[in-house]
């Protein structure tokens, strides 16, 4: 069977590209387990096996039933709350959830979560649906024993739900994953009076009975109606074989609906007081009924049940309405004004309008302070995800009796921001050394806008990250800085391009800014970026670039990055950029380390836009082989310098030079590092790196640590979680045990000679039941590709030269790469 929620993987990463990564995340804050859909999204997006792994875990470490809720969450969560939705349209976020967890189980990729110490105190949890296991999970992550009292299977009322919706292979797998994982007890047995286990060696109940106790609606002939959910429990009493059927209510009653129809009924009808769009479903559950056969009557009271003896003939309803303005609620509705009664002919009528909880929840509570209730018995009927996160809040009340720490209420019982203690969210340590200091990740903010003064400084070291270089500044100059400098290209916008060139602000004041916040942040790698004169006055040139590295070190600068390759920045004597020119960079590095303090690291930021590094590196070695008690390098590299336009009326379009940064740069600076890794110079990696796993061949090729600017422009500080996650889980899906084992292990031969290239060995091969038949394959240039009658390709072996590019270029991930037989 088709399971609706899961995705194709084309589909999977389509939707994922439209995420925004939104800086409020909207869609965190609207999921009642506070799971975050764009960390999840963005963790996932390179789609490597050790993302789906920490991809599951940033799911499950929220919300412990997330594969479940990704199949049957409404929209009206994270859906609703996605920003693309006032745009053109959300993103499909539960069947991103749902299939990140599916897949990850395929790959043998479960999150793994740490066993808490035993505090030797047995909880008693009296249920085993959606809140009961919320709660339980919590728990035991805290150190208590958990055992849960319920006749019924451990998943409670979510077994109820119909394949259509909810494919058991994702029920059983989350469950099996819940048992194993948490050690979770389940005792098949009914728990008539919860206080007495409160006698038994249980510290505290939590009683999260759910509503198992069918409402009735009371009108004249109800006594031949079916009443509750035994329908979806147990089918095979009843005969549903060419009946017609009507089923009054909404959520439950649409399981049933489909149970129904998949059944023989001859006709099925749902009777709702909520029109269609209100109803408490998703767009392709509601697709579902619809292609099951099933009838709606929407906006409709059922007033009787007409029998004659035993035998149900019909019913009567009355068309009712919801006063304009007003949100849907059952109590709200209203009878049309002169509407008379309809009758309607069926054979059976099935009621579930809803149910009450099995036990009196005030009495209860009133019994013992170690006595909890949760779950839909206080909430109301709910969604599985909110059932969830009011069991792990009713989980904190019972950790605060009992730790007799002051743990917070939350605002709603239905919203849980306490993640599930234990997750592995880092499983290799990203220590790391810069010139014998320690930090805690290898990843820095580069000289840019964001690392452009004290507060943009302090904001990147609040959201974690390790260290940054203030943005380039001098002393006593004129700083020009242009008008809507910024450009960005690509149709993802992950290319930037600046006409900016240093800090407006004077040294002075970087001077004044590194002081605090070495003083706030002595742990974090505070540096600074400067330069100095080059008009071919050697004498003074030098005196400028050695006065600006005297004043930057007495300021307690942790390191100095001078900038010798900026786009903007011509040099006044020969060229365009400084580090173009061996001898004028070699003689400028020299004038700084004659002078500079063996303890404070130097950092020379050399360009990519050179026909060879080769000459470069050699320059700088040889006067960095001068001073070999001085702790120096280079950054590697810089923008790259570029042409960009600007609409102008006449004669042209303005041209600008400018400074291209992020991921069309990235494979230039891969060549240049490749070539550079094995020089002997300490490298700072920079330009290009858009995520962890750009930022992860930097260090492989030999970088001792990376630096980051565009991507904090697009996604904020807070991306530095996503890096450092992104690199741990690296680290560990490739048996590492340190960022030192991969820094370099690409070298000294990171680069496959053309000739040692192999051979085609695949050819183009269709995947024909993902095939939209666009036609777009036929765009080959070899002329391998041609329609067949039925417009699916039809791929040439003989033609096909293996090149693999008409694989990258399907939307639809139809053409794959196989083998030639």
């Amino acid at each position: 069977m088709e399971d609706k929620m899961i995705l194709t993987d084309a589909q999977l990463f389509s939707e994922i590209s439209r995420c925004e990564f939104c800086e409020n995340k909207p869609c965190k804050n609207a999921c009642p387990c506070d799971c975050s859909p764009a960390d999840f999204m963005m963790a996932v997006a390179k789609g490597r096996p050790s993302d789906f792994k920490r991809a599951a875990g940033l799911i499950l470490a929220s919300n412990p039933l997330g594969g479940i809720c990704g199949n049957v969450c409404p929209d009206d969560h994270c859906v609703n709350a996605c920003a693309r939705e006032n745009f053109d349209t959300p993103i499909q976020i539960p069947a991103v959830q749902a299939t990140i967890i599916r897949k990850a189980r395929e790959l043998n990729m479960v999150p793994e979560f740490t066993p808490s110490f035993s505090l030797n105190k047995k909880i008693a949890i009296i249920g085993a649906g959606p809140s009961a296991i919320g709660a339980a999970v919590t728990l035991t992550q805290f150190g208590y024993q958990t055992v849960m009292f319920d006749p019924e299977p451990l998943g409670g009322q979510v077994n109820l739900i119909p394949e259509e919706r909810l494919e058991k292979i994702d029920l059983l797998d989350d469950l099996k994953f819940l048992a194993e994982t948490f050690k979770i007890e389940h005792i098949r047995k009914k728990i008539e009076e919860p206080q007495t286990l409160l006698n038994d060696d249980f510290e505290a109940v939590i009683v999260a009975g759910g509503l198992n106790k069918p409402i009735h609606l009371n009108i004249p002939g109800d006594e031949t109606a079916i009443y509750g959910f035994d329908i979806l429990k147990n089918p095979s009493p009843y005969n549903f074989t060419g009946k017609r059927v009507a089923l009054v209510g909404g959520a439950i009653a649409a399981d049933m609906a489909l149970l129904i129809a998949k059944n023989n009924a001859a006709y099925v009808e749902m009777i709702t007081l909520e029109n269609f769009t209100e109803m408490p479903l998703t767009e392709p559950e509601k697709a579902t009924l619809i292609e099951a056969g099933i009838e709606f009557s929407p906006r409709t009271r059922i007033t009787e049940i007409v029998n004659e003896g035993n035998q149900i003939k019909g019913i009567k309803t009355k068309k009712v309405y919801l006063p304009k303005g007003e949100k849907f609620a059952p109590n709200l509705i209203r009878d049309e004004a002169g509407t008379t009664e309809s009758f309607r002919p069926f054979d059976m009528v099935i009621i579930a309008i809803g149910n009450r909880p099995p036990f009196d929840v005030n009495k209860l509570e009133t019994l013992s302070d170690r006595l909890f209730c949760c779950g839909d018995m206080i909430n109301g009927p709910t969604t599985v995800v909110e059932a969830v996160a009011s069991g792990k809040n009713t989980a904190l009340k019972v950790h605060s009796l009992l730790s007799k720490k002051d743990i917070s209420e939350p605002e709603k019982a239905t919203k849980s921001c306490f993640p599930v203690w234990g997750w592995k969210k880092y499983p290799v340590s990203l220590e790391t050394d810069f010139f014998g200091r320690k930090m805690d990740s290898p990843f820095i903010l580069s000289a840019a806008p964001p690392s452009d003064g004290y507060e943009q400084m302090k904001k990147a070291y609040l959201a974690g990250w390790s260290g940054g270089i203030m943005k380039t500044a001098f002393d006593n100059e004129d700083i020009h800085i242009p008008g809507e400098y910024m450009f960005t290209f690509g149709d993802k916008k992950k290319t930037f391009a600046n006409c900016d060139n240093v800090s407006e602000h004077p040294l002075d004041r970087v001077c004044s800014e590194i002081a605090l916040l070495i003083k706030e942040f002595p742990d974090r790698l505070t540096m600074a970026s400067t330069g100095g004169p080059v008009t071919g006055d050697d004498i003074n040139d030098k005196k400028g670039w050695q006065a600006n590295t005297i004043k930057l070190e007495k300021a307690g600068a942790m390191g100095i990055e001078y900038s010798l390759s900026c786009p903007q920045g011509g040099d006044g004597t020969k060229g365009d950029i400084v580090a173009q020119d061996p001898a004028l960079t070699a003689k400028i590095i020299d004038w700084v380390m004659e002078i500079s303090n063996p303890e404070i690291p130097k950092l020379f930021k050399l360009t990519g836009a050179v026909t060879s590094i080769y000459p470069i590196l050699s320059a700088v070695k040889s006067v960095l082989d001068k001073y070999p008690g001085k702790k120096a390098g280079i950054t590697l590299a810089n923008t790259f310098p570029a042409l960009a336009f600007r609409e102008k009326e006449k004669p042209w379009d303005e041209g600008i030079i400018v400074g291209l940064s992020g991921e069309s740069i990235l494979p230039i600076s891969y060549l240049n590092l490749a070539r550079a890794g094995n020089s002997g110079i300490f490298i700072s990696g920079n330009g290009g790196a858009m995520n962890y796993l750009d930022a992860a061949n930097f260090l492989a090729l030999g970088a001792g640590n990376v630096q980051f600017c565009t991507i904090v422009e697009k996604y904020g500080y807070g991306i530095i979680d996503e890096l450092k996650m992104g690199l741990s889980y690296l680290l560990e899906a490739k048996g590492l045990k340190s960022v030192a084992e991969l820094i370099g292990i690409a070298q000294p031969k990171p680069i496959t000679d053309f000739l040692d290239l192999p051979t085609k060995t695949k050819s183009s091969s269709l995947i024909k039941e993902l095939c939209l038949k666009c036609g777009n394959c036929t765009r080959c240039p070899y002329q391998a590709i041609e329609l067949d009658e039925d417009c699916y390709p039809k791929i040439d072996p003989d033609k096909c030269v293996g090149c693999s590019l008409c694989t990258q270029l399907c939307f639809a991930g139809a053409l794959e790469m196989k083998n030639e037989k």
